[in-house]
């Protein structure tokens, strides 16, 4: 897995270079860059910091973004199917119309997140936070929300996920 350096990344990126698989960039520490429709699939992202980042349909697929700094980047249209996600800071992250199913989101962060549209099926949401988060029209068949917080969060449709005992609704009313 090669290394790269945020500046390498940029510099590659300003040259037209859309192809990022594979990469370790562990730690990389980016605001506010645009890195939309580049390809991160199968890479290492744990720990990046990416608040603000324009990443609107970007490819990440089984990419390790674990404890990665989110909040506030736009990442409509993006393909994060199987990756891990877990601890990651997305307060108000866009993810309208984003794949996510079967990505390990347990513990994120998510509050004010716009998940409009968004494909979570099979997701892992296990403690994560939704507070306030838009959630209309949003597919969370056989997604995981054990210990997850929807309170006050909108368009919330719980009937196909898996909820237990500890799911907070958006009324603030435990499951069950």
């Amino acid at each position: 897995m090669a290394k790269f350096s945020a500046e390498e990344l940029l510099q590659a990126y300003a040259m037209g270079e859309r192809d990022f698989r594979g990469l370790d960039l562990r730690g990389v520490s980016l605001f506010d860059a645009n890195l939309g429709d580049a390809d991160f699939s199968d890479s290492n992202l744990e720990n990046a910091y990416l608040p603000y980042c324009q990443l609107n349909r970007i490819v990440a697929t089984a990419t390790n973004l674990r404890q990665s700094e989110l909040g506030d980047a736009q990442l409509y249209q993006a393909n994060l199917a199987a990756a891990d996600l877990e601890g990651a800071r997305m307060t108000r992250v866009n993810l309208r119309s984003a794949n996510l199913e079967q990505a390990n989101l347990a513990g994120a962060n998510l509050q004010g997140a716009d998940l409009r549209s968004a494909n979570l099926r099979q997701a892992n949401l296990q403690g994560a936070n939704l507070q306030q988060a838009n959630l209309e029209q949003a597919d969370l068949t056989g997604t995981q929300v054990q210990r997850c917080n929807f309170f006050r969060a909108t368009g919330v449709d719980l009937s196909h996920a898996m909820c237990d005992a500890t799911t907070i609704y958006p009324d603030g009313h435990f499951y069950g």
